[in-house]
C-alpha cells in the first residue's frame, strides 16, 4: 500500500510516542483465556438450543434465541480480534480456529475480513476506506435524523426491511461470494482457503440437515444471527464513526462507555472502546479498558477524544432536537481529510 501521510492534514494524527511503553505491556495475548472464552460461547449457545428443543415451547425458543444471539455477537467481536491476530498468539492457530469456530459459522472468512479491515485502519474516514464509502452512500447512515426517522430506522432493522443493505455491504467478507477471487484490497483469496470453506460447510450444514431437529437447529442458528446482525451490530457499527467531527484523529472515532445492557446486547468484550483500538490496534480486548484509563491521563486525549456514555447517548447525539433536515448527512460526518 502507498504511504497515506498525505491523506490527513498536519496535526490530525495523535502523537503516540509517550504511550508506546505502556502499549507494549498491554499488547500481550492471553491464549488460555481466549480459548476458554470461545468454548463458553459455544457451550452456552448449544445448551440454550438443547433446552429449547427439549421443552419445545415458543416462549422458551424466544428466550433461547435471545441468549444465542448475544453469543453470536460475542463471536462477531472475536472475529474482529482474530482479524487482528489477537485471538491466539500463533498466527496459524489464530486463523484456523478463527475461521472454523468463529467466522465460518457467521458466514464470513477471517482472511477476507482482514483484507478489508486493514484498509479501514490505514485509510480511516477517507474515500480509500470502503467502510467510509459505504457510510456515505447508505441513507441509513446519514445523520442527524429526527427521532421519528431514527425510530423508523430501528423498525426497518428489526423487521429486516433494510437487511439487503447490510448483506450487500458485508458480502466482501463471505467466502461463498468470493469463490471467483475478485482480488479486492490487494488480497488474493487462496484456492486452498476456498476449498477449506466448502469442506467445512458440507460437514457443518450436512450434520445439521441429518439431525431429526434440523429445522429447529437452523432456526436457532440463523434467526438470532439475522436479528443481531441487522439490529444490534448495526447500532454498534453506526456508533463507531458516524456523526463525529473528524477534525483530528481523536474525534474521528467514537468510544462508548457501555452500560451492562449495552455489553450484553451490543458491545461485549470491550469492543465499544473503538478509539483506543484505532490508536493502538495491537492491544487485545481484555486490556482496552486499561488502555482507556491510561489515555485519559493525557490532557490532550481527555480534552479532544470523542467519548460518549452508553449507546442511547450515541442515539441522542445522532438525533439532536434542532435537526431540520432529517436524514441528510451532517456536515461534520461527511468531512474527510483530502479523501
Amino acid at each position: 500500500m502507498e504511504d497515506n501521510a498525505n491523506l490527513y492534514p498536519p496535526g490530525y494524527r495523535y502523537a503516540r510516542r509517550d504511550m508506546l511503553a505502556t502499549v507494549r505491556k498491554l499488547s500481550v495475548i492471553d491464549d488460555r483465556r481466549n480459548a476458554v472464552l470461545l468454548f463458553l460461547q459455544w457451550a452456552v449457545a448449544i445448551a440454550a438450543g438443547a433446552v429449547a428443543i427439549h421443552l419445545d415451547s415458543i416462549p422458551v425458543y424466544i428466550v433461547a434465541g435471545f441468549i444465542i444471539g448475544s453469543r453470536i455477537q460475542c463471536l462477531a467481536v472475536m472475529m474482529h480480534d482474530a482479524c487482528h491476530s489477537m485471538l491466539f498468539s500463533n498466527r496459524r492457530i489464530n486463523d484456523f480456529i478463527g475461521d472454523i469456530f468463529v467466522a465460518y459459522p457467521l458466514g464470513f472468512s477471517i482472511h477476507l475480513y482482514r483484507a478489508n479491515h486493514m484498509h479501514h485502519h490505514r485509510y480511516t474516514n477517507t474515500m480509500r476506506d470502503r467502510d467510509y464509502r459505504v457510510q456515505q452512500r447508505d441513507p441509513d447512515q446519514h445523520f442527524p435524523k429526527r427521532p421519528l426517522a431514527m425510530l423508523w430506522l430501528l423498525v426497518r432493522s428489526v423487521t429486516g426491511l433494510n437487511f439487503y443493505r447490510m448483506a450487500r455491504d458485508s458480502r466482501i467478507w463471505a467466502p461463498f461470494a468470493n469463490f471467483h477471487n475478485p482480488g479486492r484490497f490487494d488480497y488474493n483469496f487462496p484456492l486452498a482457503l476456498r476449498i477449506r470453506y466448502v469442506v467445512w460447510a458440507v460437514l457443518f450444514y450436512g450434520l445439521i440437515l441429518m439431525s431429526p431437529w434440523r429445522w429447529q437447529i437452523l432456526g436457532l442458528l440463523l434467526i438470532p444471527q439475522f436479528i443481531w446482525a441487522n439490529v444490534f451490530n448495526r447500532i454498534r457499527a453506526i456508533a463507531e464513526h458516524n456523526g463525529v467531527a473528524n477534525e483530528r484523529e481523536l474525534n474521528g472515532t467514537r468510544t462508548i462507555i457501555p452500560t451492562l445492557l449495552d455489553r450484553f446486547l451490543i458491545a461485549p468484550l470491550n469492543v465499544s472502546y473503538h478509539l483506543e483500538h484505532h490508536l493502538f490496534p495491537s492491544v487485545p480486548w481484555q486490556n482496552l479498558r486499561r488502555l482507556h484509563a491510561h489515555l485519559m491521563t493525557d490532557p490532550n486525549f481527555a480534552a479532544h477524544a470523542h467519548i460518549t456514555r452508553s449507546y442511547w447517548g450515541v442515539m441522542r447525539e445522532l438525533m439532536p432536537p434542532s435537526t431540520k433536515d432529517a436524514g441528510e448527512p451532517q456536515a461534520t460526518a461527511s468531512a474527510n481529510p483530502q479523501g
